[in-house]
Order: C-alpha cells, then sequence, then structure tokens
C-alpha cells in the first residue's frame, strides 16, 4: 500500500498533528509492541506505527527547511551552514522506520521479537525526547551589543 493510502486508514492523520504530537503517538504505539509475543500481534500496530513514522519523516523533512544552525566567524561574513537542527532526530527517525518494517515483514525467531520490539521502543523515546522537550523548554533570546 502506497504512503499516502496508508496513512488515510487513520483518522488522526487526517488532522496533520505537530511534530510533537505525532512522537507521542509513536511512543504509544511502541510501548503496546513491548507487550506483543507474536507475528500476528505486532502486525497491525506495524503497520499503524508505519503510517505515523511517514508523517514524521515527513515533517521532520519540512522542518530541516526552518532550523538550520549557523555559525559566523565574523559579523562581515556571510553565514555557514553548521547543521540541521533536527539533523540526529531525523536519522533515529529512520531507524525507527527500518525497524518497523523489519518487525512488519520478516519472519524471525520468537526469542528475537522482544529484542527488536526494545530496540525500536528505546529509538523512538529517543526520537521524540527530541521532538518534545524543545516544546516545553522556554526559548530565550539574548541580545548582545
Amino acid at each position: 500500500m502506497e504512503h499516502n493510502n496508508l496513512s488515510l486508514l487513520y483518522s488522526e492523520l487526517s488532522l496533520n498533528p505537530d511534530l510533537p504530537t505525532l512522537a507521542e503517538r509513536c511512543k504509544l504505539l511502541t510501548e503496546i509492541l513491548l507487550d506483543c509475543t507474536s507475528l500476528p500481534q505486532t502486525q497491525p500496530i506495524c503497520r499503524c506505527l508505519g503510517a505515523y513514522l511517514e508523517e514524521m519523516k515527513s515533517g521532520l523533512t519540512e522542518s530541516m527547511r526552518d532550523f538550520q544552525v549557523v555559525e559566523f566567524e565574523d559579523e562581515a561574513e556571510q553565514p555557514r551552514q553548521k547543521e540541521w537542527l533536527l539533523e540526529d532526530t531525523e536519522a533515529q527517525c529512520d531507524y525507527c522506520r527500518a525497524l518497523n518494517h523489519i518487525l512488519l515483514v520478516s519472519h524471525f525467531d520468537r526469542d528475537m521479537l522482544p529484542h527488536l520490539t526494545g530496540l525500536l521502543h528505546d529509538i523512538t523515546h529517543s526520537m521524540a525526547a527530541d521532538v518534545v522537550a524543545p516544546q516545553l523548554a522556554e526559548t530565550v533570546i539574548h541580545i548582545i551589543s
């Protein structure tokens, strides 16, 4: 099923949730995955998680255009791009998508299920912390004249 069609299956995604909301949903879905003990239990959750992770990836890609860390060597010089603010978060999202894909389509030893879901859970929570924490923090801008 194509990405756009998959996201249409989940009505909340049609409301265009923001990154922190998507991150919280991904966290919740990975917590549910931790309780799964078989492939038939994981597949519906992984399909839903896959749709949320795709939206998360799109949102991060869009955000990357707006949030760029730059550095100046002196005031007369043009700014040099240093890095994207959410670059590590985008990589974590890609890792989550890859692990979710493995859980969705692969047949693996049942003993590996808790390790794969645990890893997906941990990376998802780390990714979510990057997205949710800045929303909770107060932004302070210091202007030095």
